[in-house]
């Protein structure tokens, strides 16, 4: 199987996608078409869509408390760090290694920060990028009926398709075309729930701050370790232009990435829950993947 590089995609314009093996897309740089709704909209003066989303917090529904589900403190800890320094060696493939002047990369140095990873760690990361990459993201289907996107970044195309397959089979999913149609690429900006005077924001209040910010839906959740966040989410193309609005409504982002969001959500049973949750599973502790998307209720 051949392997896919990927030409350097834009840090504001969402990267066009186009199929280029079995369950594989590969990135180019260009602007996608404008973004699809993805839920009922609300008409405003302002003449533009606003979604709102109430999500149903981690610990609250069956997915998330299946899903949630940790091995212990230093095997988690050590699954994270392996994600964020593969996130930093696709950040400085894509926009360079001065986070001045690489938003993207500046920002996950911040989450770094935040989860306490060792300098050595990054800066080991950082150094890594002078090695050859390729970006992969992998159609599938699980248990279900459920879509599957697995994002990777790899030095072997051809041995990484092979072990996802192997991972997919393995675990009740499969390769499959047609996966990536239930999701949109969109900007995400996660914030606290306190804002910078340390005062409390309801749902109510994000939704205003979202319509000034030029932002499309807010989703309440809860992060990893079960601490309240909002999501804002946005085109693609304005991801940075909203993280500094927000900013200087005097919010404290978290986080600002491109992630895919689903459009369509399937709703399983018990048995077919926990089957996907191991899927999920299996497929984040490989080495070189990245982040595991699902469209799972």
């Amino acid at each position: 199987m051949a392997a896919w590089a990927v030409v350097s995609r834009s840090r504001t314009a969402a990267p066009h996608l186009r199929v280029v093996g079995l369950g594989v897309w590969a990135a180019l740089p260009c602007v996608s078409p404008g973004a699809q709704p993805d839920s009922p909209a609300c008409s405003l003066a302002l003449a533009r869509t606003l979604h709102l989303t109430t999500a149903v917090p981690a610990g609250h529904n069956k997915w998330s408390k299946v899903r949630h589900i940790k091995g212990p403190k230093d095997t988690e800890r050590s699954r994270i760090f392996s994600k964020l320094c593969l996130s930093i060696r696709l950040a400085v493939r894509e926009g360079g290694p001065n986070p001045e002047l690489n938003s993207q990369l500046a920002h996950i140095l911040e989450v770094c920060r935040q989860k306490h990873m060792p300098k050595s760690t990054i800066e080991a990361s950082l150094k890594m990028e002078k090695t050859k990459g390729i970006y992969l993201l992998y159609e599938g289907r699980g248990p279900g009926g459920s879509s599957l996107l697995i994002e990777a970044l790899s030095n072997s195309g051809s041995k990484c398709h092979s072990d996802i397959k192997h991972i997919l089979n393995k675990n009740g999913g499969m390769m499959a075309e047609g996966a990536r149609h239930s999701f949109d690429r969109k900007g995400v900006i996660v914030v606290g729930v306190e804002d910078r005077e340390k005062k409390e924001v309801n749902l109510e209040r994000a939704l205003e701050l979202a319509i000034e910010a030029g932002a499309e839906d807010v989703k309440e959740t809860e992060d990893e370790e079960e601490k309240s966040i909002f999501k804002f989410i946005c085109d693609a193309s304005s991801l940075h232009q909203v993280r500094k609005k927000l900013d200087s409504l005097g919010l404290c982002p978290v986080s600002c990435t491109l992630e895919f969001i689903p459009n369509t959500m399937v709703r399983l049973g018990d048995p077919d829950l926990e089957q996907a949750a191991h899927l999920i599973q299996a497929l984040g502790n490989h080495e070189d993947v990245i982040q595991v998307y699902d469209n799972i209720e």
